[in-house]
């Protein structure tokens, strides 16, 4: 759930990540995101080596976990939203980049994934590591790669009937209790309104049929996750999950 800097793809991505972190504007972000990580991909890729459609971008449900009352909370959640919400399209894990570069690389697995009408849901879920900032550029990191899939004729090809990549819409999301969203080191209203800018343009300036999207939300504000807690207040949670920031506007 943690970014995952030695991964072949991410060689450079940090930096870009660093020096847009205190920049008043952040145009050219996610396309210089999305530039690195193809170039990663052509330098770091074995000759005849492909990813498989069956184990990339796939809905489903990853169960297996320990439960723990203070340790791997995140984890618990997300696998535990999976579980309850799985009959109404939620998936956890979701695999991004198996057989992408080599046989060595770390998995870089989507924490959630959620099918809507036309779509589907991308979230980074946080309930207290990391900053904002740095929750919302790891899902940006997993749309470069999804574009990726959807732009780069080699792997359109083999991808062109699977149903996250014929996708009209995706929208990106960071799910996190309310109190996560109290810290920082940058205005989050204005970043989400020029993330979701990046990704929208980006998609139009590409026309290949689909719109992306960026948000933050937040769990109600009187919800708090204890491991193993009944799959009824799990699924009030995601259900009523709302921007951070609507009393602000």
């Amino acid at each position: 759930m943690n970014p995952v800097p030695d991964h072949p793809l991410l060689d450079g991505v940090q930096s870009i990540c660093d020096r847009y972190r205190t920049l008043p504007q952040r145009s050219g972000l996610f396309e210089q995101l999305y530039e690195r990580i193809r170039e990663n991909w052509t330098r770091h890729r074995e000759p005849d080596r492909w990813p498989n459609p069956d184990k990339n971008w796939i809905l489903r449900v990853a169960p297996k976990f320990t439960e723990h009352p203070t340790q791997r909370i995140e984890k618990q959640l997300q696998k535990q939203i999976a579980i309850c919400l799985e009959n109404e399209g939620w998936s956890n894990d979701v695999p991004t980049a198996s057989g992408l570069v080599n046989t060595h690389s770390r998995q870089m697995n989507v924490d959630l994934a959620h099918a809507i009408a036309d779509g589907f849901e991308l979230i980074e879920l946080k309930t207290t590591s990391n900053a904002p900032y740095d929750a919302a550029l790891q899902i940006l990191r997993y749309a470069a790669v999804y574009m990726l899939y959807r732009l780069e004729p080699e792997l359109a090809r083999p991808f062109k009937s699977h149903p996250m990549m014929c996708a009209k819409r995706i929208v990106l999301e960071v799910l996190a209790p309310h109190p996560y969203y109290f810290c920082g080191d940058v205005d989050l209203p204005c970043l989400e309104t020029q993330l979701n800018h990046e990704v929208e343009t980006f998609g139009q300036r590409w026309a290949i049929g689909v719109t992306l999207s960026f948000r933050f939300m937040a769990f109600a504000p009187d919800f708090i996750y204890r491991p193993g807690m009944d799959c009824a207040l799990v699924c009030n949670a995601v259900r009523r999950r709302a921007s951070p920031f609507a009393c602000g506007r």
